[in-house]
């Protein structure tokens, strides 16, 4: 077992569930995940307002004897989830240093392990040229040893545009429904990002996304000042003529784009510092931003 994955850090993620929104009709695999239905089902969840539609069955007449208004009753239903860990293995995730990627990696085992503790099923894929690399389905807590060895022996790839290998992913890992939690540094062109995560949206996935970044990224220039630069995702150079505070606000911007992006298609979206423990990000952080609870 990797010496990162401590007893501690296993204990504090089995107190943790994945958070799900809603559920849209999808994929056959997944584990058992209890969601509030409105209407009769297996266990009493809580009151909703009554709304045009709901079963006249469900409404709680005491409550409406009370209160003058009427609610219906909620339970609890059991349904299917699986549950899609895609990390970007582009050139960009091995720099400023390895260790992005590296956190990456485990920040996927993190969640996996916690899906598969709810029991969900869960996959692994890496975002890179070529065939599309993906795990097999874990369903279980002893996976949680395959997936720290697949995870460690991952290795960034080379460049490939991400909607592109979206549309490869989608047709060979036959995604429609569950959920889908893409970790990314986001350094690509936003359009092409925007269009993966469209591309997952379409496929009645719910989406999140983690970006992962170092901080010398966040603050780059503390890492660049002047010179030629050139692109390791398209190979492009480009002369750098930026004074320091035009290249931090043209960082900031980039990051902006993505974070409304997010908050407009409905996205649960999160940053994540290179230099934050992990075990604080994934316990805390995570679920204040609608990932875990």
């Amino acid at each position: 077992m990797a010496t990162w994955l401590t007893p501690k850090l296993i204990s504090r993620l089995e107190a943790l569930e994945l958070s799900v929104r809603w559920v849209r009709a999808g994929h056959k695999l997944g584990g058992h995940y209890a969601i509030n239905r409105r209407g009769s089902s297996i266990e009493f969840a809580d009151y909703a307002p009554y709304t045009a539609g709901d079963d006249i069955r469900s409404i709680d007449w005491n409550l409406y004897a009370r209160l003058d208004r009427l609610y219906v009753r909620t339970y609890k239903e059991e349904i299917a989830l699986s549950v899609e860990l895609m990390i970007d293995a582009t050139p960009s995730m091995g720099l400023p240093s390895p260790e992005k990627f590296e956190r990456a990696n485990r920040l996927a085992v993190c969640l996996g392990y916690i899906g598969v503790t709810d029991h969900h099923h869960v996959r692994m894929s890496w975002i890179g040229p070529g065939p599309v690399a993906a795990t097999p389905w874990f369903h279980q807590r002893s996976d949680r040893f395959r997936m720290v060895e697949l995870a460690d022996g991952a290795r960034v790839r080379g460049p490939v545009a991400v909607g592109e290998w979206m549309r490869r992913a989608a047709a060979s890992l036959r995604l429609h429904g569950g959920q889908a939690i893409l970790i990314t540094d986001g350094m690509v062109e936003p359009a092409e990002l925007f269009q993966a995560l469209h591309l997952l949206l379409i496929r009645n996935m719910e989406v999140k996304v983690i970006q992962v970044l170092t901080p010398e990224e966040l603050h780059p220039a503390k890492l660049v000042r002047g010179g030629l630069l050139v692109d390791v995702e398209t190979g492009r150079t480009h002369q750098l003529a930026y004074r320091p505070a035009e290249l931090e606000r043209a960082v900031a911007e980039h990051n902006e784009l993505l974070v409304r992006f997010c908050k407009r298609q409905g996205i649960a979206f999160a940053q994540h510092r290179c230099d934050e423990p992990l075990e604080t990000f994934v316990t805390r952080t995570l679920p204040s931003r609608g990932f875990l609870h």
